[in-house]
């Protein structure tokens, strides 16, 4: 699937390649994460001088974004663990290496389902409604919740998919299961990634059991704000991904951009 480099690496708002936004600029933020802290710090100048000059492509609410999301590449950088486990679990799920087949499964197994012009269709669709910063912001969401969904978890994620489409899918995709089989791949892999770097005695079902749930959310959210294309655009993200972001103390995002966020974003009651 053609998914050029530009995308990759975007540090602006919006995605025109094939991979309908699942891999819009995480690469590149994982890379400043995983280097230097002095690139990591140039990042986040780089996008408090779009703040303050405001470039013409971007709006107050994209600047302060971008603001908050330098602040979680530099979360990533302190924290290696968080960065190690949020990394493999986004190429389980979406991102395969360079070289490698050993990750991409969700978009892979959702292509292999689909076909190629249908699988071309679907990601048109899927970057025109954010569908997948939804699904993971959905996912994050329901993770919280989990004694409550338990056994509903994926049909609540499903719903809440289809109840906030701005845009039917055609006939043909909903016939053929595509936006089911793409919940519950994510899930699956996401999941699995995310297993793969726990420690020793530890698992999925034990964190569940016990209602640990921030080692599987915060992955899942940190993904979903580095994926979103438009976040000031995207309530869902913001409220169930940026905005526990904000409040997490681990995370550092700095005080001042929390008054942008509330600046920009009257609309958003979990900011104020």
């Amino acid at each position: 699937m053609t998914h050029n480099s530009s995308c990759a690496q975007a540090g602006l708002p919006g995605c025109t390649c094939e991979c309908g936004g699942a891999r819009h600029g995480r690469q590149g933020a994982f890379e400043i994460a995983d280097g230097p802290e002095e690139r990591v710090q140039e990042y986040v100048a780089e996008q408090e001088q779009n703040w303050i000059s405001r470039p013409p492509r971007v709006s107050p609410k994209q600047a302060a974004i971008g603001c908050a999301r330098a602040d979680v590449v530099y979360w990533l950088y302190r924290d290696g663990a968080l960065r190690a486990c949020a990394r493999r679990a986004d190429e389980r799920a979406f991102e395969a290496p360079p070289g490698t087949s050993e990750g991409g499964l969700v978009l892979r197994g959702l292509s292999a389902h689909l076909g190629s012009r249908r699988m071309r269709e679907f990601q048109g669709w899927a970057r025109s409604t954010h569908f997948w910063c939804e699904l993971l912001a959905q996912i994050a969401h329901a993770i919280t919740q989990y004694e409550q969904l338990r056994d509903r978890m994926f049909r609540s994620v499903e719903d809440a998919l289809r109840l906030r489409s701005t845009q039917p899918l055609t006939d043909e995709l909903r016939r053929a299961g595509a936006r089911e089989m793409a919940v519950q791949s994510s899930w699956r892999y996401l999941l699995d990634g995310i297993a793969s770097t726990l420690p020793a005695g530890r698992s999925l079902r034990t964190l569940l059991v016990n209602g640990d749930i921030a080692p599987l959310v915060w992955p899942v959210r940190v993904i979903a704000v580095l994926m979103c294309p438009d976040a000031s655009r995207h309530p869902a993200v913001r409220e169930y991904c940026w905005d526990p972001i904000v409040q997490h103390g681990s995370a550092e995002v700095r005080q001042i951009v929390r008054e942008r966020l509330t600046q920009v974003f009257p609309e958003d009651p979990w900011f104020a």
